[in-house]
């Protein structure tokens, strides 16, 4: 079964929506800025509720901006942290952690839904030069999680799912241009730095599904839903 209907729990639905063998748990904070305790609070309880209900193992979604030392300290990253660790009392778990996931949602609070937004408007905005972000096809993300979650040697894991491929914030909106044909009212600032992720696991998933990281992946996950012909 799964919990929640945002990007995440979309991606699943054909697999697991009447599937009692597993919970997704996709419920949680949408917006990495969030400060509110009201919303941390309701994910919680949420989370507790389906621990209590439902005996199958639970797959929580988490993110890999917890390797992000810059970004520890936040609400969101700290929330996060005391989720994962709410997860692990299920006697059985998957814990994934999630980069800039990339698919249709008008959550506007995601990185690239606000890139496409600002560069479109012509909205001057912060690029923060030293930052790096790494982005993921929904659909090569579930496709992954999908088997791990099928394959019992994942449970009880906390697993990174993200592409081979980090990418510094300017040249991230220097593709957005590219895509939209529109240039960027942006200035740089010194911000960031880079955090690195381990995506051996998944990277030897995606090999036996056949998915394909080449160095252009990023742009052209960013083509496939900001690019022209994803809009007809």
């Amino acid at each position: 079964m799964i919990v929640g209907n945002g990007l995440i729990a979309g991606a699943f639905k054909r697999e697991f929506a009447s599937d009692p063998a597993a919970t997704l748990f996709a419920s949680g904070v949408s917006n990495s800025a969030e400060r509110r305790a009201a919303e941390f609070a309701r994910e919680e309880a949420l989370l507790r509720a389906t621990l209590r209900r439902d005996p199958a193992p639970i797959v929580y979604f988490s993110t890999c901006s917890v390797l992000d030392v810059e970004r520890a300290v936040t609400p969101y990253v700290r929330h996060k942290l005391q989720m994962e660790a709410l997860a692990r009392t299920a006697s059985s778990h998957v814990i994934l952690r999630l980069p800039q996931v990339v698919g249709r949602t008008d959550n506007p609070h995601t990185l690239t839904n606000f890139l496409r937004s600002q560069i479109v408007s012509g909205v001057r905005f912060e690029v923060w030069e030293n930052a790096w972000r790494n982005l993921i096809d929904v659909d090569d993300a579930a496709a992954i999680a999908t088997r791990m979650i099928r394959d019992r040697r994942y449970w009880n894991r906390t697993v990174n799912i993200a592409s081979p491929h980090t990418m510094p914030v300017p040249e991230l909106v220097a593709a957005y241009e590219r895509v939209l044909g529109v240039v960027a009212n942006c200035q740089r600032v010194d911000r960031g730095e880079r955090y690195a992720i381990d995506v051996g696991q998944a990277m030897e998933v995606a090999d036996s599904l056949g998915i394909r990281s080449q160095p252009d992946y990023i742009e052209r996950v960013i083509r496939k839903y900001y690019g022209t012909e994803s809009r007809t």
